[in-house]
């Protein structure tokens, strides 16, 4: 296999540096994990800077089981977090969890902005965590994923409405949906979804089917399809084009029509 990979356009991110999303799902198998290794991939591989990948679901997920892909230098690594960190293929360092201690993950986010890091968080399905608050409210880029099958994207409908109604619809206005196809072809038609939902958030953005995320084993970027990178760059373009954000005022008994 080649190590070359074909010159991406850059994500239009101003500052990558200043780059903090997180990764989540309304349910299970959403691909939040692939999401957020493919927004940092693409960021890494569009920018060169430098970019971190971490494991903020509260179970401990499988991030670094998935993506790691070599052993990082010493000289990028947190001492708090050493004996879980990895590099990816595309040198995006990967902080994992799953070693028993829970994180707050807006720690994590301060040491590795510290370090002039873009920071991409897997959450899971913990959207709903009071450890997220304090990432959300500080204006992190909430990336909501959902694969393109009806129950899912119900589920991703329920959790957009709490969202609105837990951080006021500007949080909302400035969310990314991302529709991830685990099929080669998608069981339901996401153009009412996307009429629907376009003129409430910030992006909607379809990753297409990969089969390259689909197999077992670690992911590597060169095997990675150019519609998959130029997707997941465009839901970069997307938080790069999000204006700062101070906390916003609760506004209850929102709902999504």
């Amino acid at each position: 296999m080649s190590n070359v990979v074909p010159l991406r356009r850059p994500p239009r991110v101003a500052e990558p540096a200043r780059v903090s999303a997180v990764v989540v799902a309304g349910s299970g198998g959403a691909a939040t994990t692939t999401t957020a290794y493919g927004l940092a991939t693409a960021l890494r591989l569009g920018t060169g800077h430098e970019v971190s990948a971490i494991d903020a679901t509260s179970d401990g997920g499988n991030l670094l089981a998935r993506t790691g892909f070599g052993a990082v230098d010493p000289a990028r690594t947190i001492r708090q977090f050493e004996t879980r960190m990895a590099l990816t293929s595309a040198g995006v360092v990967v902080v994992g969890g799953g070693d028993g201690r829970t994180t707050d993950p807006a720690i994590v986010d301060e040491l590795l902005a510290a370090r002039h890091s873009a920071r991409i968080h897997d959450v899971g399905t913990a959207l709903r965590s009071p450890r997220l608050s304090p990432l959300i409210r500080s204006g992190a880029a909430l990336v909501m994923v959902a694969p393109a099958r009806s129950e899912p994207l119900s589920r991703l409908r329920e959790a957009l409405t709490w969202v609105m109604s837990t951080y006021g619809p500007q949080v909302l206005g400035e969310s990314i949906v991302v529709v991830s196809h685990q099929m080669p072809q998608a069981p339901v038609d996401l153009r009412p979804i996307r009429d629907a939902l376009g003129p409430r958030v910030a992006g909607f953005v379809e990753v297409p089917f990969d089969s390259a995320l689909a197999q077992p084993g670690v992911l590597d970027h060169r095997r990675i399809s150019t519609p998959t990178l130029d997707a997941w760059t465009d839901a970069l373009d997307v938080v790069g084009g999000l204006p700062a954000r101070s906390a916003p005022s609760r506004e209850a008994g929102s709902e999504l029509a």
